[in-house]
């Protein structure tokens, strides 16, 4: 049996699985082409997309014969890339780090947006410059929303 204890936290599962979910939906079908096939799996009675393909790491697998050892498998904390070939089991992050790094750093800046990136989280914080620019954006969104509420509230608008 599979354990899916992992070093993260778990508390929000359904946030982070959902966000991954998208990334390796368009990794899926970008990178592994027609060789990949889709499965489900279920993490905290939820269902999600779990694909299974050749391994891009290893070269294992053949699609002819229906031999496709790695997937991206859903855990409690994200997902993983698993090989039966090569058991790599890397994290989403880790793996895009590896393969496609500006994907990967897209994918930081999205789970810092979400908050659940960091510490205890399998994904670290993006690099400052863009921490300071997307709280400088956050800000100026605020000031013009409390400036037109303002207007509208005195009659000026």
């Amino acid at each position: 049996m599979r354990r899916d204890s992992f070093l993260g936290n778990t508390r929000y599962t359904k946030k982070i699985l959902t966000l991954d979910q998208q990334y390796v939906r368009s990794l899926t079908q970008s990178l592994f082409g027609d060789t990949y096939v889709d499965k489900a799996e279920f993490v905290n009675q939820s269902c999600y997309y779990k694909p299974e393909f050749s391994c891009c790491l290893c070269g294992a697998g053949n699609k002819k014969k229906g031999n496709r050892p790695a997937s991206f498998y859903p855990t409690k904390v994200g997902y993983l890339y698993t090989c039966l070939a090569c058991n790599p089991s890397l994290t989403l992050y880790q793996f895009l780090r590896q393969e496609q790094p500006e994907i990967a750093n897209r994918y930081c800046e999205d789970r810092f947006i979400n908050k659940i990136s960091g510490k205890s989280f399998n994904c670290p914080d993006p690099p400052d410059n863009f921490k300071r620019e997307y709280y400088a954006k956050v800000e100026r969104e605020l000031k013009e929303k409390n400036k037109l509420e303002y207007q509208r509230k005195h009659g000026l608008i």
